[in-house]
């Protein structure tokens, strides 16, 4: 049994790039509208075109850098994991976020 947990694995080590971007991807779609009505609520005090400014460059830079630094994060946790382990926390990753998803009523 362990020399095919052992490909299964490498399998997933070798998609590492793509599983760290659907993980993050999921994360900020579901709770991508919480930080938004944050950045609303902390900015109310800004005149409308502040306001509107601010939300472009967080929407196309905050955003951006975000999703970049929690791939590469997750990347680098990822990548030391041993193969149980890694298999583990990938399948309990995707299934924690879609009953996060279902719970927000996302899905």
């Amino acid at each position: 049994m362990q020399p095919y947990i052992h490909q299964f694995a490498n399998f997933l080590r070798l998609h590492m790039d793509s599983i760290s971007v659907g993980l993050v991807a999921t994360i900020l779609i579901i709770y991508g509208g919480y930080i938004n009505n944050y950045f609303k609520k902390i900015t109310r005090s800004i005149p409308f075109l502040g306001r509107f400014a601010l939300f472009v460059v967080l929407c196309s830079a905050g955003y951006a850098f975000l999703s970049s630094q929690m791939v590469r994060l997750l990347k680098m946790f990822l990548r030391g994991q041993a193969d149980m382990p890694l298999i583990g926390i990938i399948a309990g990753a995707f299934a924690l976020l879609a009953f996060f998803a279902r719970s927000g009523k996302d899905i």
